[in-house]
């Protein structure tokens, strides 16, 4: 099976690690190959010179200079979840002058403190939407080097995705060339339905808005959505996707009260670990 990971995954050793947690997880018989392009990924250096400068922000001191102890600490913490709460705890008590220096401090700590991750998370997508023949061959050189013959129409390959990666798989599926013919999809926090509603996939696919499905091409035999309720990034497949037989992908929901502490949950490790896309992806892989 290909392994292609998603936005924003630049150490390739903890990607690897990751992998063979999931294939520990999935046990004998599966053999899992990683794709990797992070070193392939939306350049991710300091952007302070290009950002635009606040006086009000305190920038130097990436703290504010006035403002509860409160929002200083959460500043200085980098916790954007402190700083909200800080900020609408006591927001209506504040003067005009405070409530700059507030929004200021959340500028300071968003747009510099934050800029090496949302480099790479805006960037990776921009990225890939502007090379994305670069970054499926890399999906194909692993391929032919790793499972030669594999991917082709009489000998499909099962592929495990995660985030952006679902959508490499899917592209390269009904749209790239070589395409990439897939027998099992297992898609964990994925966008592909959502970069299908808003229009900027590459594939020439019947557009929305009919009520109907939209018919995949036989090069993806069987696919298994995985989503977390409160993961933002993932959308399902089943209300807007047919299979090529007339099925339908599954959508399968990955939560449950052994995990429910979690507030955000996107990871790759967090799916991939999880008892019901383990049992899931152990079932349709025989």
């Amino acid at each position: 099976m290909l392994v292609i990971h998603g936005i924003a995954t630049r150490d390739k050793q903890a990607y690897l690690a990751d992998v063979a947690a999931m294939g520990a997880a999935l046990g004998d018989g599966v053999r899992l190959i990683p794709v990797y392009w992070g070193d392939m990924g939306a350049a991710t250096q300091p952007l302070d010179d290009i950002l635009p400068y606040m006086a009000w922000s305190a920038r130097e001191a990436r703290v504010p200079r006035e403002g509860s102890a409160e929002v200083r600490t959460a500043v200085a913490q980098r916790d954007l979840g402190g700083l909200l709460d800080a900020v609408s705890s006591g927001w209506r008590r504040r003067s005009g002058e405070s409530r700059r220096r507030i929004l200021g401090s959340i500028y300071a700590l968003v747009r510099t403190q934050y800029q090496r991750a949302s480099g790479e998370l805006t960037g990776d997508l921009i990225l890939y939407q502007r090379h994305q023949a670069a970054l499926h061959a890399r999906i194909w050189e692993t391929v032919m080097e790793h499972a030669p013959g594999y991917g082709l129409a009489d000998r499909p390959i099962d592929v495990i995705t995660h985030s952006l990666g679902g959508a490499m798989a899917f592209d390269l599926a009904v749209a790239g060339y070589p395409t990439l013919h897939i027998g099992q999809l297992l898609s964990c926090a994925s966008q592909i339905s959502y970069f299908h509603v808003i229009g900027c996939s590459p594939h020439r696919l019947d557009p929305t808005g009919s009520g109907d499905p939209v018919t995949l091409p036989p090069t993806i035999d069987r696919w298994a959505n995985f989503w977390v309720p409160l993961d933002p990034w993932a959308f399902l497949a089943e209300p807007l996707f047919t299979l090529a037989d007339g099925s339908a992908p599954t959508d399968i929901e990955v939560y449950g009260a052994d995990r429910s502490d979690r507030v955000l949950a996107h990871a790759a490790t967090y799916y991939w670990t999880h008892p019901v896309f383990v049992a899931a992806a152990r079932e349709r892989l025989g």
